[in-house]
């Protein structure tokens, strides 16, 4: 592997300076938050690139404006050696994976990159389920239900008034469903579509309505969280599509995932990427991704802990 010609491809578009921030891992020498090209290449690019060599990445939406843009994506390929001490499969595997992204106005450069893969996915194509099985389907994502391109959306189609009414309609998501903390006062109406369908991660699953998304999400979430508070890092749109990256801020007071409350104050890291009707102004889509590994430390459970079992087990 050639850092030298790696790094001169990339230093038109990164800062030296950049920080690459992605999933938590009990391992200091791989993934984490890193900063510097060196760094980033040792940590995550050689790694992943070990391990899922020739992989096929399916953008399936890649949205800007002039300091931020996001991505999300998976993708497909053949595993063939560990990542992150999740034993490879010599199988075919699917990455789901987010970026965000945040451009320094001077240097026109990428200063901050936070990079998410669902590693729990991994985990359990590994044959290791670390978080009870959901009664949603897992594992399933596919591109917006549109023809807006792939990724979406195509810039040059763009309608900047659409871009402002994705940001407000998304902006009251955020406030109705992260920072509403009573369980029985959601609302499907002026906010999401009642056949919306929201793909999360392993864990969770996919939502394939309102209800479900209530039922199986929100609700859990704040019946086990009290006393929350959200920061946003990044919140990009461009048409009809948005992304927001942030954490989610909370006392653990009750059971989620199967961790029995702990009474610790944790952050969750999420990144949430839209596809909002602009016309009905209500959202129709949304993909979903968390460092669930991380949060999981936070409550003292250590998911890698989980893998111990024989491979094939899937039981917890």
């Amino acid at each position: 592997w050639d850092f030298d010609a790696w790094s001169a491809a990339m230093k038109p578009f990164w800062d030296p300076d950049l920080i690459y921030d992605t999933n938590w891992t009990p391992y200091p020498d791989v993934l984490g938050n890193s900063s510097g090209l060196r760094p980033w290449f040792d940590r995550e690019h050689i790694p992943f690139n070990l391990a899922f060599r020739n992989c096929t990445f399916s953008q399936m939406i890649f949205a800007g404006e002039e300091l931020t843009a996001t991505t999300t994506t998976y993708g497909l390929a053949y595993w063939q050696a560990d990542l992150a001490h999740i034993p490879h499969t010599s199988m075919a595997a699917r990455i789901r994976i987010f970026d965000f992204y945040r451009i320094d106005e001077a240097t026109r450069k990428i200063a901050y990159n936070w990079m998410l893969l669902d590693l729990p996915h991994l985990m359990l194509q590994a044959g290791h389920r670390v978080l009870p099985e959901p009664k949603l389907r897992e594992g399933w994502v596919a591109p917006p239900r549109a023809m807006d391109g792939i990724p979406a959306p195509v810039s040059s189609l763009v309608n900047r008034n659409h871009t402002e009414i994705a940001r407000r309609v998304v902006y009251g998501s955020l406030l109705s469903d992260w920072m509403n903390t009573s369980t029985d006062s959601y609302r499907c109406e002026g906010v999401w579509k009642r056949d919306m369908i929201w793909y999360g991660p392993v864990g969770i699953g996919t939502a394939t309505s309102c209800e479900e998304y209530h039922k199986h999400f929100l609700i859990p979430l704040h019946s086990a969280f009290t006393d929350s508070s959200l920061e946003i890092d990044v919140f990009s749109c461009e048409g009809p599509y948005c992304g927001v990256h942030g954490r989610f801020s909370a006392s653990h007071t009750g059971e989620w995932l199967g961790a029995q409350p702990t009474g610790k104050r944790i952050n969750l890291r999420f990144g949430m990427h839209y596809h909002v009707d602009v016309i009905a102004h209500d959202i129709g889509e949304s993909w979903a991704l968390f460092d669930l590994p991380d949060v999981f430390n936070q409550m003292g459970i250590n998911l890698w802990d989980r893998m111990k079992v024989a491979a094939g087990d899937t039981r917890m």
